[in-house]
């Protein structure tokens, strides 16, 4: 997976840049390094990291960027592989049980939220809803899901809360599984191998750019 090549994929200020994921596990080496002043575990699921983030940007005024370090599963209509990296640009919450009408979702008062994506991995459109999918899902049970990609528990918490205090988020999703009934499966069996070794290409190749790349 050696997919990180140039030194300015994080053109930010570090001291004014959150480095953050759902779990400790996926931002442990980052935190190790004591190359980021900022990195903090912000819990799992939309509601848990929203209420984390929150907080954490009442305290430090000074974030103007959020980077998020996490996982998430491809939907099987898209032929996005397991092992993969993806960027996403749009971050929506769509639930299975509205789209097979045996529930009903709750509008959002914004269906969406951008991200600045990097667009040297595949940029995709996430959803984050509330549950993960265990059905089996060959196709999109609805119009709304065609336009979807991959599968993250917390982007839309995340993306809401940046929005609000005017931040811009880019994430990084390894793909530890593909959306289905084999999918905490498969992603209790992936999920540490992929982390690392993108927490890890990140500080070889990227943490020493240049200062004239700093914002």
């Amino acid at each position: 997976m050696d997919i990180l090549k140039r030194k300015d994929l994080l053109p930010f200020n570090p001291d004014q840049t959150l480095v953050t994921g759902a779990f400790e596990g996926e931002i442990n080496i980052l935190r190790a390094s004591g190359k980021f002043p900022h990195v903090e575990v912000m819990g799992i699921g939309n509601l848990e990291a929203a209420v984390n983030l929150s907080d954490y940007l009442f305290r430090n005024k000074e974030i103007r960027h959020i980077v998020f370090f996490g996982s998430c599963g491809a939907y099987e209509w898209t032929g996005i592989p397991i092992k993969s990296v993806v960027s996403p640009n749009l971050v929506y919450t769509k639930e299975l049980a509205h789209s097979l009408k045996i529930a009903k979702q709750i509008p959002e008062a914004q269906e969406f939220y951008g991200m600045i994506a990097d667009n040297r991995f595949r940029t995709v459109r996430c959803n984050a809803p509330t549950t993960i999918t265990l059905a089996e899902l060959k196709t999109p049970p609805d119009a709304s899901f065609l336009r979807l990609e991959v599968e993250n528990l917390e982007l839309f918490g995340i993306t809401k809360v940046a929005a609000k205090f005017s931040l811009s988020v880019t994430a990084y999703l390894a793909v530890t599984n593909i959306v289905g009934p084999n999918g905490s499966t498969d992603w209790a069996k992936n999920w540490k191998e992929l982390s690392h070794s993108l927490q890890n290409q990140f500080l070889e190749k990227l943490v020493n750019f240049p200062s004239e790349l700093i914002s």
